[in-house]
């Protein structure tokens, strides 16, 4: 009896498994399953940018989805399964419910999308010039340095939400060691956009993914300058103090700079100076392969002159004023930065803010969107100076239909 009991036993646990395998590989029932946390594609963003508008990148969009099919099926299915998008066709500046669109593997019927929708910021886009920067891996030994270095492009367009783009303070191309060698050599640098504390900054566009770098690793050597001044200036000018130069640091091809005994420099003309200034220096004897180092790039004469002194500050792109832009138009100034140098007796200089000056471009001229065109900037002071000089003189500006 017992004996029969363990028979029939066995033969109830292999009808079950036969059964179980005849429903699971031939019957196959539908079921449905739930599958989380599938992140959303944001496209045709292209579309926003080319109307002066765009998205925050760094934003997270996530969808769940429901979905019915066949058991075996739907077991082996995973997010990565699935593609959600977002079309940002047409859509305008301000807050908007984008539909969310799935594509999936066949023979899958989609159930359900939660959110539907998804709630997207649209905000101006905003393009600014910065200056692409070279910086190396290590330190180099000394009496050795880069050189003849040259930069394509020098500068880069960043595209982006204005709080991105205006935290960006420079374009880095990083130099790994060893590239850089004796010879003269061409060779392509990934570039990145980073801010005033050295971090990278994300979520920004530049106009291309790399520069190309041509130079060579150059020997050191400093020399003899022999500067010589002419002119004098006028009789209501008179010159307190003046420094001159006695050496030049320069680099070049080692075998070239040893033979290097002396480097001579254009004249200093007097003539012209009305206030305490800084004149660099040009050489005008430096042979084939050498021209000016690093630590003499910014070797000048300084004369003293009594009465009017000068004072520098610096204004970003977001410092200066559009004005007369038409009611449909808005507009950006895409030149990073300008410096301005007051001019002023030094008892007044002293006194000057940067709060005190206000720069502005007239877009009177401009009735419709225009892209990086030039304007002169404008400088207007609530203290009385002597003069104002702007470098550089005119920025990009791109002006957009509302």
């Amino acid at each position: 009896m017992l004996r029969s009991n363990k028979v029939n036993l066995l033969i109830s646990i292999v009808c079950a498994i036969a059964l179980w395998a005849y429903i699971t590989t031939v019957v196959n029932p539908e079921t449905e399953r739930t599958i989380g946390s599938i992140p959303v594609e944001l496209v045709n963003i292209d579309a926003l940018n080319d109307r002066g508008f765009t998205v925050n990148e760094g934003t997270a969009y996530l969808v769940d989805i429901a979905v019915r099919g066949a058991r075996s099926e739907i077991a082996k299915l995973t997010a990565s399964d699935f593609r959600a998008t977002a079309d940002m066709t047409g859509y305008r500046k301000g807050a908007n419910a984008v539909p969310v669109n799935i594509t999936m593997p066949n023979d899958i019927e989609l159930t359900q999308v939660r959110p539907e929708s998804i709630q997207v910021t649209v905000v101006d886009l905003i393009t600014v010039f910065k200056p692409v920067r070279l910086e190396f891996e290590e330190a180099f030994p000394r009496g050795q340095e880069p050189g003849f270095i040259e930069i394509i492009p020098d500068e880069m367009e960043v595209s982006g939400v204005t709080e991105l783009v205006d935290s960006v303070d420079y374009i880095r191309a990083l130099v790994k060691t060893g590239e850089l060698t004796e010879e003269i050599g061409t060779f392509r640098v990934d570039v990145y956009a980073i801010d005033k504390a050295g971090q990278p900054v994300y979520n920004i566009s530049l106009s291309q993914p790399s520069v190309e770098i041509t130079g060579a690793l150059c020997t050191t050597k400093v020399v003899p300058l022999r500067i010589e001044t002419i002119g004098e200036p006028r009789e209501d000018i008179e010159i307190t103090d003046m420094y001159i130069p006695s050496y030049i640091i320069v680099r070049g091809v080692k075998d070239v700079i040893e033979g290097l005994e002396e480097v001579e420099c254009r004249p200093v003309d007097l003539t012209d100076i009305t206030y305490t200034k800084e004149i660099p220096i040009e050489p005008i004897s430096l042979p084939s392969g050498v021209e000016v180092a690093d630590g003499s790039r910014t070797l000048a004469v300084r004369v003293e002159v009594q009465g009017i002194a000068t004072r520098e500050f610096e204004f970003t792109a977001d410092m200066i004023e559009i004005i007369n832009l038409e009611e449909n138009l808005s507009g950006h100034v895409n030149t990073g930065r300008v410096i301005v140098t007051v001019l002023a007796p030094p008892d007044v200089i002293s006194g000057i803010l940067r709060d005190d000056i206000k720069l502005h471009v007239d877009a009177s001229d401009y009735q419709r969107a225009v892209s990086a065109v030039e304007m002169e900037v404008i400088a207007e002071c609530s203290i009385d100076t002597k003069d104002i000089i702007i470098e550089p003189q005119k920025v990009r500006v791109t002006i957009i239909r509302e």
